[in-house]
């Protein structure tokens, strides 16, 4: 009597490379091809890649999912998020403000900033979230943890202890709030769950929707307000 073997769970789409190792591709796209288009050939191209292997793929998966660059087929372009990272200092609060955004972009790592909200446990917790709840196989898990936090404190957004920290005008590196004397450490002084956030969605033709949101939106609301969002442009 024949047994069927028991498929291994595949892993839910998500960047394999973090955010700083993308910006960093990004950054020789425009160097190469500047504003101008890009076929898929290009970008292999331009990043020393055989179009055809899967570490192209993924490589390519992650410049879209951060919104880096745009497009599909043969076709694609630097995108105004890039262009906003590229021009900023990393420890201005603009710079932090859309590589959060970024990071916000893959829906696996949003879900996950969500339940986890202000601090993001160690990496093993992490990766055992995702093996129990999103059905990632173990070594998938704890590449994706460490792709997450690392892109986290490459975004500024993380302090020593892997709070998930406020992002300020004219704010200083949250690793540095202990300098200078200005009474920021007190647990008190971060904001309630409650607190707002704001994603930049990267639009066809350059152009970029802005969206507000509570820190402990849920997904109900969510759809809520896509559907209030369609009824608009009907």
């Amino acid at each position: 009597m024949s047994q069927t073997k028991s498929s291994k769970p595949k892993s839910p789409p998500v960047p394999s490379y973090t955010l700083r190792d993308s910006l960093e591709d990004a950054k020789k796209l425009y160097k190469k091809y500047s504003h101008a288009s890009f076929s898929k050939a290009e970008i292999a191209s331009a990043l020393n890649m055989s179009s055809g292997s899967s570490s192209f793929a993924k490589r390519l998966f992650a410049l879209t999912e951060y919104g880096l660059i745009e497009g599909s087929g043969d076709s694609y372009k630097t995108t105004g998020r890039f262009s906003v990272l590229n021009s900023n200092k990393p420890e201005s609060s603009t710079f932090k403000k859309n590589a959060f955004d970024a990071i916000q972009s893959s829906g696996v790592f949003l879900e996950l900033l969500n339940e986890f909200k202000t601090k993001l446990p160690d990496q093993n917790a992490v990766a055992q979230r995702l093996e129990t709840q999103k059905k990632f196989n173990a070594e998938r898990a704890k590449e994706v943890a460490s792709v997450l936090e690392k892109s986290l404190q490459f975004a500024g957004v993380l302090d020593g202890s892997n709070n998930v920290v406020p992002i300020r005008d004219g704010a200083a590196n949250p690793s540095d709030n202990d300098q200078g004397g200005h009474g920021d450490e007190s647990e008190d002084d971060h904001p309630p769950v409650a607190s707002m956030r704001k994603s930049e969605i990267p639009l066809a033709n350059e152009r970029t929707a802005v969206v507000s949101y509570p820190h402990d939106l849920t997904k109900d609301e969510a759809t809520k307000i896509g559907r209030v969002l369609s009824a608009l442009v009907d």
